[in-house]
């Protein structure tokens, strides 16, 4: 049984999801109901960047839940020190990475997880947004989407700052995934990264209601 499992395991061998995400999952969408949009989008198998917009801590835990899969996120490394929450992260196929930086080593472990052929969870922005509104996408995903080649699939998350922890939930939370592209199809391959970026982020933002596209809201970051 690998304890702290690595993020490149297939799905079987991480054993703290396949026994406790039934269960989780069943009490948390209880709570906070998740729904899905566009699910017919999401590859039935393979290595794929998910790239999201980010404006709640529930925000992995949602995605999670609506694509029932164990996508495998970057969390920030001070997570992974906290007793029983760093356990669960690692265990669940999650893997850290320093914010506010260019943290190379993160990304070099991403690409080993897509080399293995499991999905990547990446926030462009960096952080959570603080007034619902996308923030402009730092180069690293350009960097990952290039030197990976592979697929993106688009996700704009809904509904999880305004439903907090509220009995009954003010709203659901809705998950919304866009059709699968890839560098080319967004003219990448004659463009700086930080260009590359806002062209991947351009993506999300036409999943999201036009408040929250903040500095893609103009058609140009």
């Amino acid at each position: 049984m690998d304890l702290f499992a690595r993020p490149d395991l297939p799905r079987e061998r991480l054993w703290l999801w396949r026994v406790g995400y039934p269960v989780v999952r069943a009490i948390a969408t209880a709570v906070l109901p998740v729904r899905l949009e566009g699910g017919e989008h999401v590859p039935a198998r393979g290595a794929y960047i998910l790239v999201s917009n980010h404006i709640h801590w529930y925000d992995p835990p949602a995605i999670e839940f609506a694509l029932r899969i164990p996508v495998r996120f970057m969390a920030k490394r001070e997570l992974f020190a906290v007793p029983v929450i760093g356990f669960a992260l690692r265990a669940s196929g999650k893997f850290p990475v320093r914010r506010g930086e260019g943290d190379r080593r993160a990304l070099e472990t991403a690409l080993s997880v897509l080399a293995a052929g499991q999905p990547v969870g990446f926030f462009p922005e960096g952080t959570r947004s603080k007034d619902l509104r996308l923030g402009r996408a730092k180069p690293g995903i350009a960097f990952l989407a290039r030197r990976s080649g592979a697929p993106l699939l688009p996700v704009a998350v809904t509904g999880t700052r305004e439903t907090g922890l509220r009995l009954p939930p003010s709203r659901d939370v809705v998950v919304h995934v866009g059709p699968p592209f890839t560098v080319a199809d967004v003219g990448g391959g004659g463009l700086d990264d930080q260009a590359l970026a806002d062209r991947i982020m351009e993506r999300v933002a036409l999943l999201l209601p036009s408040h929250m596209r903040g500095v893609y809201g103009r058609g140009e970051p």
